[in-house]
């Protein structure tokens, strides 16, 4: 059961990754000082970003990972089913706001 605890906690983490950098992605074009402000840790606003999702996984993950007592399977397929509908919306959020940006 703590192979579908690591799942489960992994979906979760995930699902939570992608709502971080959707969002650090729209607000550092929205913003040209957040974006400067992305910059300054690295060097360049892409690898901060690259680095604050890693560390946003992880967080996330050791979050559920030691809070959650344990999770079966109805559980997991859930979180799974969850992380597949928000990868195809932070999809659709970054395209739809690149194509929104390029045609107005």
């Amino acid at each position: 059961m703590d192979k579908l605890k690591s799942i489960y906690a992994s979906a979760w983490s995930s699902t939570l990754t992608i709502i971080v950098v959707v969002g650090i992605t729209v607000g550092g074009e929205l913003s040209f000082s957040f974006k400067d402000w992305l910059t300054a840790f690295t060097g360049h606003h892409w690898i901060t970003k690259s680095w604050l999702s890693v560390i946003s996984f992880i967080v996330f993950f050791l979050l559920f990972k030691i809070f959650k007592q344990s999770a079966d399977e109805k559980q997991t397929k859930i979180a799974l089913n969850v992380l597949q509908i928000f990868i195809t919306l932070g999809f659709i959020a970054i395209l739809g706001f690149y194509f929104y940006e390029f045609f107005i």
